[in-house]
């Protein structure tokens, strides 16, 4: 081989070489980090353009509305006051008022039935015992003596059907059935003739009421509630010849606050 053709071929030989290291340090010093930042850039903007797409696509999400249920058996305790209207006609024509009032408190016990979304039926028993008294002193028109009258209330008794309505956790409800009520009068004497005489008697009577009631919970609620029992006219005769017989028409007015526990349907006995 020539000198010249040598020397061709030397600077042929370099240039390929010089070209190679070239790639090389591209790759690892300047191009190969670039390249890397650009791609994690690129795949950071597709993630987010996805995650975006998926929130406005897809519809909020709303937690599923309350469902109270009435249906049921239920059981509960109740507090309140009794005020009462009570006239007393003795046989000489008298009109006395002795007007029991006091505490009412008891239990209760019923079964509702929702026959429609927001109606249902019930019916429902109270026992209450009462501390309801009055007492009412008086003279005789005729000038024959003095007297005195005292009522005393022991318990009111009530089975009442329910017509309610619902409205989310209220239900408001009218009431109306049978009542029951006993209670002790005593007839007391003082003048020409003394004497007392003592009469405990059970009555029965009508109620019609109303009230509101709160879903506490599933199983537990509050109520309160007014009630009107009307015993009617009933004619007694005291061992007191001088007053001779009487009669005596009951009304009660109560005002009470209860809660009730929730049976839930199916259940014999609900948790606590």
């Amino acid at each position: 081989m020539s000198r010249p053709t040598l020397v061709v071929a030397l600077k042929g030989f370099r240039h390929r070489e010089e070209r190679h290291r070239m790639g090389i340090e591209q790759m690892s010093g300047k191009w190969a980090p670039a390249e890397i930042a650009a791609a994690m850039t690129m795949a950071f903007v597709l993630c987010s353009a996805g995650q975006a797409a998926d929130l406005s696509g897809s519809p909020a999400r709303v937690a599923p509305p309350s469902v109270y249920n009435w249906t049921g058996f239920y059981g509960g305790a109740n507090l309140g006051g009794a005020f009462d209207t009570e006239d007393i006609t003795v046989g000489t024509g008298e009109l006395l008022s002795p007007d029991p009032s006091g505490v009412v408190g008891g239990l209760q016990f019923g079964y509702n039935y929702m026959f429609s979304p927001n109606w249902l039926l019930g019916i429902e028993g109270e026992l209450d015992w009462t501390s309801a008294q009055g007492t009412e002193n008086f003279t005789t028109a005729a000038a024959i003596g003095a007297g005195q009258i005292t009522s005393n209330h022991n318990w009111y008794d009530i089975v009442a059907g329910r017509l309610g309505y619902t409205m989310g956790p209220w239900l408001f409800y009218a009431k109306g059935g049978g009542a029951w009520m006993n209670a002790d009068y005593r007839m007391a004497a003082m003048g020409f003739v003394a004497g007392i005489s003592p009469i405990n008697t059970t009555r029965d009577g009508v109620t019609i009421g109303g009230g509101a009631e709160y879903m506490l919970s599933p199983q537990w609620s509050a109520k309160v509630e007014y009630s009107y029992l009307d015993f009617g006219t009933r004619g007694y005769s005291f061992a007191v010849p001088v007053f001779g017989p009487s009669t005596i028409h009951t009304r009660v007015n109560e005002v009470k606050f209860g809660m009730n526990y929730h049976w839930m349907p199916g259940m014999i006995m609900g948790g606590f």
